[in-house]
């Protein structure tokens, strides 16, 4: 069956600039969207990770170098490109997250095609899998004017709905301060709850350990992203001396991947895979994890395109220890089916929706906030 049609969408929503993380305040947040369609009239969505600041570089790139040459390819066939190499002139993650977004809009539309969700179709060599994916709650960032009592109230209630583990931000205020938030969340949601922190590769390597201390005796499992990912030797040493690492969401280059693994710098390989090649590419990490014994974990800041692509993968791959669910960037969240919303016991039970299982998109003024714009289109209407 052939490709007849691409459409690239931009979701964009505006956002209050009070919440914030080591890195950057969010006064908006945008995500390049990739519908395909069949000649049946089937639709597969896909959607790119991106740096806001660079966001219309990436829309351009599926616009006018990515989608025309999808048009008349067959939905097989279309899997074999793009490429994830970097482009001249584009920033290098722009090339890999095109083809990452190409990459989950065929898989969608083949589980659709053939009547079967994504998570089967991942799993075919393995009757073992059920279509449960582990995950953890992601929030608790900074908030202008919030205490960290209010931090702990929102960590708690990730709890209630049912979720046994969550994450938090630290890294943006002095350790004692960032003690206290990271001590109160522990607290409120008790000893038997996993909680992980990320520090956004804002620590050094002179002050990692004196910090991972410090969490170690608040009850923290693992630390994400603590240093610069370039400095494999300070993970390496927090891996093995301080807490477990979970790194690196923002890499797409293999060989980086590799290299975190040689060097023993990870417990939790993460990846994102609207980054890292889409399933197919999150396939051959997870692969080379397994490997290598270390779990992995899909990361997600975006919309429910790429959340419900993460619990997929999740429910799919024995060695995805984690799905990352946030609950701070959790837009188009009306598009999740119920299943996707319902956490029993830190798990997501996914149903057998054919493809990802999401609800029609719509253009225009979203539930929730926000809206869908079209940028470019090709082919059938």
């Amino acid at each position: 069956m052939k490709i007849t049609g691409a459409t690239v969408l931009e979701f964009r929503r505006t956002l209050d600039g009070r919440s914030w993380n080591p890195s950057m305040r969010w006064h908006e947040r945008r995500a390049p969207l990739l519908v395909l369609r069949a000649e049946d009239g089937t639709f597969g969505i896909g959607e790119a990770w991106s740096r806001q600041s660079g966001i219309d570089s990436a829309l351009k790139h599926l616009a006018e170098a990515v989608a025309p040459r999808l048009i008349g390819q067959t939905v097989d066939a279309g899997a074999q490109w793009p490429t994830h190499e970097a482009k001249p002139g584009l920033p290098d993650w722009v090339a890999p997250a095109a083809a990452s977004a190409v990459d989950i809009a065929l898989w969608d539309l083949r589980g659709k095609i053939l009547g079967m969700p994504v998570w089967q179709l991942l799993s075919a060599d393995n009757s073992a899998v059920r279509g449960v994916a582990a995950v953890y709650a992601s929030g608790g960032l900074y908030r202008d004017g919030s205490t960290e009592a209010d931090v702990a109230r929102e960590l708690a209630g990730y709890v209630e709905e049912g979720f046994t583990a969550v994450k938090m931000k630290i890294g943006g205020l002095a350790l004692r301060d960032d003690i206290r938030r990271v001590g109160a969340v522990r607290d409120a949601i008790g000893p038997a709850a996993t909680l992980w922190v990320d520090a956004v590769n804002q620590l050094t390597g002179d002050v990692a350990m004196t910090w991972c201390e410090a969490l170690a005796q608040c009850g923290v499992g693992a630390i994400q992203a603590p240093v610069p990912f370039a400095d494999l030797g300070a993970m390496a040493r927090i891996n093995r001396d301080g807490l477990p690492v979970v790194a690196a969401e923002g890499e797409h280059d293999h060989d980086r991947f590799v290299a975190m693994l040689n060097a023993k710098a990870v417990t939790w390989l993460q990846f994102c895979l609207g980054l890292c090649g889409g399933f197919s590419g999150g396939a051959q990490l997870d692969a080379m994890s397994t490997a290598f014994g270390v779990a992995t974990t899909p990361q997600c800041f975006s919309t429910a395109i790429l959340q419900a692509a993460s619990l997929h993968f999740g429910a799919a791959r024995g060695n995805a220890g984690s799905v990352e669910f946030h609950r701070f960037h959790d837009h188009l969240a009306a598009l999740l089916p119920a299943p996707m919303r319902s956490i029993v016991d830190g798990h997501v039970r996914l149903d057998e929706t054919p493809g990802l299982g999401l609800g029609p998109i719509t253009l225009g003024p979203q539930p929730g906030g926000g809206e869908i714009r079209v940028h470019a289109h090709l082919g059938a209407h």
